[in-house]
């Protein structure tokens, strides 16, 4: 029996997530950071195995469309990258770290979105005085 061999990357296990916001790894997060550092950044540091972080995804759609032109949204999945999960200490999923100019500003942790919505409003004011 012959194997078919096509050159299509594999898709995503985690269907819910939002195709807009990108998936970084090791390298391309700090890029993620520098190229949108006059911008408010989230990065949801989850895995596929966490039951919040799947609920999760569908309110980070949300908060996508709220906050369109000023904040940028990122994923980094620390099941997939254990090392760098450590380095950033994450130590509950999901968190969701807001940097600005490549600092990171604030965190939370657990399925909270009213919350995670509220800092989200507060840091992009902020952002936009300066």
């Amino acid at each position: 029996m012959e194997e078919k061999v096509t050159s299509e990357a594999p898709q995503s296990t985690n269907a819910t997530a939002s195709s807009s916001v990108p998936h970084l790894d090791d390298q391309t997060f700090y890029q993620f950071l520098q190229t949108n550092g006059d911008n408010l950044c989230v990065v949801d540091y989850y895995s596929d195995w966490c039951g919040p972080c799947q609920m999760m995804n569908k309110e980070l759609d949300k908060l996508v469309a709220a906050f369109p032109k000023r904040v940028k949204f990122a994923k980094m999945n620390v099941g997939n990258h254990p090392e760098f999960g450590t380095r950033q200490r994450i130590r509950a999923l999901p968190t969701f770290r807001l940097y600005y100019k490549g600092a990171c500003v604030d965190e939370l942790t657990g399925a909270r979105p009213t919350h995670l919505r509220q800092m989200l409003t507060h840091y992009s004011l902020m952002a936009s005085i300066n």
